[in-house]
This record gives structure tokens, C-alpha cells and sequence, in this order.
């Protein structure tokens, strides 16, 4: 870890000139830049704080998200195994980032993607998907899984009722899990020099918080392990009472990924959509950090806790993607107001 910068009055100054030239990777393959992603401090949300915060940018992978790293190592692991054959088409369903890993690993291997997505996949994902050739089925994730609409009913389908089919199954696949046991958690562990003591990424589909976790708490038995979701998703589903252990949690439907596993993970942090969003505009103006908004959930999380830590503490928040991808939604003006977030609205950018 090397600091770049230095402090003067309270503020931070601008880094003395530019990154070592010798470190520009020259690759040979646009998969190559799958990984290796940076971490950098944050170093104005909590100047006081006794514990380090970092933040693992996996926005700097090549198709713009964490989810690239499970992606290729889905399609990649599945060639190998024997599953996915020549020519098959690759379905999955999600938000669109993982798609995006799909599209580019389809691209170097001859395999078609569709992914089904919901109503708030953000029209730069749809259009960058577009743009490598996947097809986007519209789906929805606010119905059963035995619901024909059901996003994971429609995968289900397409591969049931067409052999050159090929359901990916980001959810569940031990394929997701382990890209980031054997890329992200090695990375953290090399980047921290074996400092890092607590870990906290989005829930998603589990693969993010859990294989990384794994790795880290091999090499760190007493690692903290912290989940984060929006208040709203996980009061919905059962997330909070299989992972509490409440009275007859044995006999509720699990009704979220296989691949969070709920014996590895410490604690399960929630906060609402409306204050990540205005954490997400602060983080912006004060740190120069455009993140996404499940990544800044994660980071509003590992600044408190950076409060409460012993000194020496060194936490690293996980950002997923870029809030570039959001710059027509949570991080409009205009669709704060339409949609109910007048007051972030005027606080950061007021009606004239």
C-alpha cells in the first residue's frame, strides 16, 4: 500500500505527478484485463477515525463491474467441465452487469447471450449489452419463482424447452463463488499486505461476499465478514430470519442465492434507498468517489464501523461497479424528483 498524496491544512493535496510508467500493463487479450483491480484509500469521510478504510474498485475491470470476474470464470469453467457445448447460447438472468462478463466471454469463445432482466435494468446497461450483441428478454423480480414472468422462470424455460440453451445460473453455480476465492480475496490479502480485519461487500448473489470471505478467513481466522442490502429487499424476503436463526426459520422457502452462505458471514447490514442515495451524492462532492449505489452501501457501512474500531483496523469496502451507470437515475436530479427524492435533489443540485 502506498500513499500518494499528502495532507496539508486538514485537506489533501494532489499526487506528485504521475503513476510509475513501468506499471502500465500491456496485455494480450482484452480478457486479461479481467482482475487486478485497484484499491484506494478513503481519506475525507472519516479523517479521525482509528480504522483504515480502502475501497477495491472492481469498476476498473474491463467490461465497467465485479461482475466480469464471474462471468468469464462461469463460462470459462463450464467449457472445461463439459457443460456449456460449441455453440450453445448462454441465458441467465440479472441486473446486467454479470451479462456484460456473458457478452465478453461469449464474444472470445462463439457463444450467444440473452439475458433476462427486469424493469430497472439502467438504459447504460441495456445499451452496452446491445452493443456486444446479447438479447435482453424482459423478466421481473418482484414475483414467485413459479410465476411465468419470473426472471428465473423465463431462464428456466429457455433452457428446458431449447437444448442450445445453456443456463448459466450465476445464483447458484459454484462457479461464481470461487472466481473471487481465486481472484479478488488473494488480491486484498497481497494489496493489504495481510492487514485487512474486516471484509464488507453487497449480498447480491452471494458470490462477492462469500468467496472473497472464504479466501480472507483462510489467511485470517478472526476476519470480520459484514453482508449489506437494501432495508427494503431484505424485509421482503427471509434473508434476515435463515440467517437469525429465528423460531421456524427451518420451515420458510429460501427465497434468496444459494451461493450466500450464511455460516461464513458475521453480520447482515441493511440501510434504506433514500439514505444511500444522498450518502452516494456526499461520497461524490467530499471523496471524488463515483461508485454504485449497492457499493456506497457498503462503504456508508465501513465508514461507521471505522468509528467503533480498535486502532490499526484496516476495512475494505467493496465497490462493484461505477455510478456512471446511474447517472440517469439515483444521481438525476430529475428522476430524484419524479421518484420521490425532491429533498437529495435540492440538497446537492437546487431547482432554479
Amino acid at each position: 500500500m502506498t500513499d500518494t498524496s499528502t495532507e496539508t491544512g486538514g485537506r489533501w493535496s494532489l499526487p506528485q505527478g504521475f503513476r510509475d510508467p513501468r506499471d502500465a500493463p500491456v496485455v494480450d487479450d482484452v480478457l486479461e484485463l479481467v482482475g487486478g483491480t485497484p484499491l484506494v484509500r478513503v481519506n475525507r469521510l472519516a479523517p479521525d477515525a482509528p480504522g483504515t478504510i480502502y475501497v477495491k474498485l472492481d469498476q476498473f475491470n474491463i467490461g465497467g463491474s465485479s461482475k466480469d470476474r464471474i462471468g468469464v470464470n462461469i463460462v470459462r469453467s463450464a467449457i472445461a467441465a463439459g457443460e456449456l457445448a460449441e455453440g450453445q447460447r448462454i441465458v441467465d438472468f440479472g441486473a446486467g452487469n454479470t451479462a456484460i462478463g456473458y457478452a465478453l466471454a461469449g464474444l472470445a469463445t462463439g457463444h450467444p447471450v440473452t439475458i433476462v432482466a427486469n424493469a430497472t435494468l439502467s438504459p447504460e446497461k441495456a445499451n452496452l449489452l446491445r452493443f456486444l450483441g446479447a438479447d435482453i428478454v424482459p423478466g421481473r423480480n418482484d414475483v414467485p419463482t413459479d410465476h411465468p414472468e419470473n426472471w428465473e422462470a423465463i431462464a428456466a424455460r429457455y433452457e428446458r424447452e431449447d437444448p442450445s440453451n445453456w443456463w448459466a445460473r450465476q445464483a447458484s453455480t459454484a462457479y461464481n463463488p470461487s472466481s473471487h476465492e481465486e481472484s479478488t480475496g488473494p488480491e486484498i490479502w497481497e494489496q493489504t499486505a495481510g492487514g485487512v480485519s474486516h471484509w464488507i461487500a453487497a449480498v447480491a448473489t452471494g458470490g462477492t461476499v462469500s468467496g472473497t470471505g472464504r479466501y480472507l478467513r483462510s489467511r485470517r481466522p478472526d476476519l470480520q465478514i459484514i453482508a449489506t442490502d437494501w432495508t427494503e429487499k431484505v424485509d421482503k424476503s427471509n434473508l434476515r430470519a435463515y440467517f437469525e436463526r429465528r423460531d421456524g426459520w427451518q420451515e420458510l422457502e429460501r427465497d434468496f442465492p444459494e451461493n450466500i452462505d450464511l455460516d461464513l458471514i458475521d453480520r447482515i447490514e441493511t440501510r434504506s434507498k433514500a439514505e444511500v442515495i444522498d450518502y452516494g451524492w456526499h461520497v461524490a462532492r467530499t471523496e471524488g468517489l463515483v461508485l454504485g449505489p449497492t457499493s456506497i452501501l457498503s462503504l456508508l457501512v465501513a465508514v461507521e464501523l471505522a468509528k467503533e474500531v480498535d486502532p490499526g483496523s484496516v476495512i475494505v469496502s467493496f465497490s462493484a461497479d461505477s455510478g456512471r451507470d446511474y447517472v440517469t437515475r439515483e444521481y438525476n436530479p430529475d428522476w430524484l424528483r419524479a421518484n420521490g427524492f425532491s429533498e437529495i435533489a435540492d440538497k446537492y443540485v437546487p431547482a432554479p
